[in-house]
């Protein structure tokens, strides 16, 4: 029987994309990275998911790059190493453009490209017992697939060293760092997961959308008078929508808005 590289699954308002590569460590290799951005855009797609959860099942939540395909790339020509290495980038960036809020659930260990596809959600849960690194380094590599998003999460002086330096860290220090949100005891860790996607459906659709496109517009400008029209015209714009006036007639009836599992 053919065991999936991935595995998906959509409970209420909460869709999970769950790596299943236990005997791999849940590393990913071409195939396990089209399957990641197969499930992610059918779940943008949907409108019955409001929450993405990003977790893996066994020993680990990801490793990162397969060493065992990686070592295949040096036979083989430019264009083809390329579109490997394209995979495995397109495979981060589908979570990262992910239009809806979404959530890693880390245990195990989270190395390398693993990192990347932790830090391409929203949030970061982990458990207490999660170990983490960009270790790529010390195996002549580079970790490529988690620089953009390890720079947005803890700036390019710490990104510098954590890439520079390779070794692995505990999840208290990444806590500490900001690689991840919350840390909490392996007991405990899907009930926070779980509330923390309830939380997340509280949230207007249309405007977490804008949020997340927004940040990321405004985090490539400079604070000036552009990027204060731009703001002003949404704010202007979204007042005018059907959730926001749902919104603003449910406060004042003191009751949830239609959104609101």
């Amino acid at each position: 029987m053919i065991v999936p590289p991935v595995k998906t699954a959509v409970a209420g308002n909460v869709a999970r994309l769950t790596l299943n590569r236990d005997e791999r460590m849940n590393s990913f290799d071409g195939d396990t990275a089209r399957a990641i951005v197969d499930a992610v855009e059918a779940f943008a797609a949907d409108d019955a998911v409001r929450v993405l959860v990003v977790g893996s099942e066994g020993r680990a939540f990801s490793a990162g790059g397969d060493f065992d395909w990686v070592l295949t790339w040096p036979g083989l020509d430019a264009i083809t190493r390329r579109v490997g290495a394209d995979a495995m980038m397109g495979a981060v960036q589908a979570i990262y453009d992910f239009p809806k809020p979404s959530i890693a659930r880390v245990h195990g260990s989270a190395v390398g490209g693993g990192v990347g596809l932790m830090l391409a959600c929203d949030f970061a849960v982990a458990s207490s017992s999660a170990r983490f690194g960009l270790t790529s380094v010390r195996n002549g590599l580079l970790a490529g697939i988690a620089i953009p998003v390890l720079i947005e999460a803890v700036g390019p002086r710490l990104a510098r060293q954590l890439l520079m330096h390779g070794g692995m860290f505990d999840a208290e220090t990444a806590l500490r760092i900001g690689l991840v949100d919350q840390v909490v005891r392996g007991d405990k860790l899907d009930e926070t997961v779980a509330t923390l996607a309830h939380e997340l459906t509280l949230g207007a659709p249309s405007v977490q959308r804008l949020i997340k496109e927004l940040i990321r517009e405004l985090d490539a400008r400079p604070h000036d008078d552009e990027a204060a029209d731009l703001i002003g015209e949404h704010v202007a714009t979204q007042c005018t929508t059907e959730e926001a006036l749902e919104g603003m007639q449910a406060f004042l009836d003191k009751r949830k808005p239609r959104w609101a599992s």
